[in-house]
């Protein structure tokens, strides 16, 4: 005798567990790095292998140190807000340069919103800072599959035709850059920054990659803080 098709209740029950067992395995994946958004200091201090350097009430600060390796790259396509759009971008074949980086985690009443990696390394010729935020910026659009958004701030400065064409300008703190990938997966807005490094002796640059959670956001004071400083 032919098998009896499943009834509505019975179809009805079968897609609510394929959809939150889709769910589930969505959750299951890390935001950033081996973290999910929405954890504790503990949780995160579990599964971080770097090395601890601070713990603050609100911030988990690790020292990483990238590895030398070749890394080949698309070409990507920037999508220009206040940008030059002839601008070109860094060729298809970068290398990942093992530089130190300050990893920050960042969190709220509701766990984990916001994790930063700031480069602590410093630069005398200005033009090594943008070319390392071309190299990222192609690195992380391969990662996350978008286009990034460009943005150029000026404050109270003078606009300028091509914001890439001056790095000392950015040094100076005539002008930053940003490149943008909102939502990534849904959960998550990456901003690439490039702009003054506050409170150095001389003019220098610093450059910081923000990762902010969509549903799980940290106090906005404390968030526009570390843009401001870092």
């Amino acid at each position: 005798m032919p098998e009896a098709l499943p009834n509505m209740k019975e179809l009805t029950l079968i897609l609510l567990t394929l959809l939150i067992f889709s769910a589930c395995s969505l959750w299951d994946k890390p935001d950033v790095r081996k973290a999910k958004w929405g954890m504790t200091k503990e949780q995160v201090k579990k599964v971080e292998k770097a090395e601890l350097v601070k713990e603050g009430e609100d911030i988990l600060t690790y020292r990483i140190s990238g590895i030398t390796t070749p890394v080949k790259v698309q070409s990507v396509e920037i999508v220009e807000g206040e940008v030059d759009e002839q601008e070109e971008i860094t060729p298809p074949e970068v290398e990942s340069i093992g530089y130190e980086y300050d990893l920050l985690y960042v969190f709220g009443e509701n766990g984990l919103g916001l994790v930063v990696i700031h480069l602590r390394e410093s630069f005398d010729d200005p033009a090594h800072y943008l070319e390392l935020f071309k190299q990222k910026t192609n690195v992380m659009t391969k990662q996350i599959g978008e286009p990034a958004k460009g943005v150029a701030s000026y404050k109270n400065h003078q606009v300028k035709t091509n914001p890439y064409e001056d790095p000392a300008a950015i040094c100076k703190g005539e002008h930053g850059l940003q490149h943008i990938w909102l939502t990534k997966n849904k959960r998550t807005n990456v901003s690439l920054e490039l702009d003054q490094k506050k409170f150095a002796p001389e003019p220098d640059c610093s450059l910081s990659i923000f990762y902010e959670s969509v549903e799980i956001p940290v106090d906005q004071g404390l968030s526009d803080q570390l843009h401001e400083v870092l």
